[in-house]
């Protein structure tokens, strides 16, 4: 399979950046990768970007769909020695979301609340589900998915990188086919709350392009954003045969 990715990646109305994307592609697939440093802690930037750099060293070394659990490992190894370095990164922090690609299949994995979409012919084929209070209202009945982006407590997550203890991520246990014009979309939370799902699938359809499409949702997002907006981060991937 071949692809076309686009990235984008903005400090919003936040005087820093923390979020970080990055991708690798190989003759036969790819992966791509965006993390979100927590902004309450120190550090947020640099965990990030090294929780990215971690899951694309080792898909370059390994380049198979079963290798992201031990990925997201030594990430989270990773952090660890980076927090044992210096006082000032003990509290460091990022959500991840990672998408792998072979031949015709897709894997993915995620930690926090950065999601990943997949569309087929404009319509939203499945997303990842946010490791947050407000996903477990969600799973409870006590909300719909579409109130997360409005609820007081959205920003609360149970599992992110960086914290004490093994990493508890969620991957995908079975491959997922894949075929040409399917669209992947990987967004931090900062992107998500302010483009819906059925924005996302409508500028699917008349994009030309994943940057023509990550355009069209940006301008979307510039239009409710605020003045303290978060970071806001997206990869946009399309199969192109």
């Amino acid at each position: 399979m071949q692809f076309q990715t686009t990235m984008i990646s903005n400090k919003g109305g936040r005087a820093t950046n923390q979020d970080y994307v990055a991708f690798k592609e190989s003759f036969d697939g790819g992966c791509w990768v965006l993390a979100d440093g927590l902004g309450g802690y120190q550090g947020g930037e640099i965990a990030a970007k090294l929780a990215v750099d971690t899951i694309l060293k080792e898909y370059q070394q390994h380049q198979s769909l079963h290798w992201l659990k031990n990925a997201i490992d030594k990430s989270q190894e990773a952090l660890h020695k980076q927090q044992k370095l210096s006082l000032h990164m003990k509290k460091m922090r990022t959500t991840l979301i990672a998408l792998t690609c072979k031949n015709n299949h897709a894997c993915w994995a995620h930690i926090g609340d950065s999601r990943l979409y997949h569309f087929r012919e404009g319509k939203l084929l499945s997303q990842t589900k946010d490791h947050s209070v407000c996903q477990a209202l969600v799973n409870a009945g006590e909300i719909t998915t579409s109130q997360i982006r409005y609820h007081e407590d959205r920003n609360r997550l149970y599992r992110v990188l960086g914290t004490d203890g093994a990493v508890k991520a969620t991957i995908l246990t079975e491959e997922v086919s894949i075929q040409k014009e399917d669209a992947f979309l990987l967004c931090s939370d900062g992107f998500w709350e302010a483009v819906t799902e059925e924005e996302m699938e409508n500028t699917s359809v008349i994009a030309s392009s994943p940057h023509e499409w990550l355009q069209m949702m940006e301008l979307i997002l510039f239009e409710r954003m605020k003045a303290n907006h978060d970071n806001y981060s997206a990869i946009a991937v399309i199969v192109t045969n």
